[in-house]
């Protein structure tokens, strides 16, 4: 009997873990992606905010702070792809990014049904447009 209520409660920890998880990847903050999530973009599987980065030293943060902000006052996930992270965490040399040709750092994109809808280039961004420029974006495209 001990066992049943075991294995009963591991099951339902399980599934609320399980839950847990693809909440999380449907929430509204930004968030580093690995590289399969590209592919889903690209490939029409999913559609979305995707920001491409190269930052050799995988550091991020100041992107996602700011993005964070924007994608929960729009309520949308906002993906975070840094080129030499394939995985989203181990650092790499990723000189040879699949994408490199349709895909530019430093530019913010809106994928629908596999194609490119909207293209909005951060790094000409100032800190005092950055907040303004991207929410704007954001909210033309969700």
């Amino acid at each position: 009997m001990q066992a049943k209520r075991v294995l009963s409660g591991l099951l339902i920890s399980s599934a609320l873990l399980l839950v847990g998880c693809s909440e999380t990847e449907n929430s509204s903050h930004a968030n580093q992606v690995k590289l399969s999530k590209v592919e889903n973009l690209m490939d029409g599987t999913q559609e979305g905010f995707l920001l491409i980065l190269k930052e050799e030293d995988g550091d991020i943060g100041s992107y996602q702070n700011k993005l964070d902000s924007i994608a929960q006052k729009n309520e949308v996930p906002i993906h975070i792809y840094n080129t030499f992270q394939p995985d989203a965490k181990k650092i790499v040399n990723r000189a040879n990014f699949a994408y490199t040709s349709t895909l530019k750092g430093e530019s913010l994109y809106y994928m629908s049904k596999g194609k490119i809808k909207d293209t909005l280039n951060v790094n000409r961004l100032t800190d005092e447009t950055f907040t303004d420029t991207v929410n704007e974006f954001v909210a033309n495209n969700k």
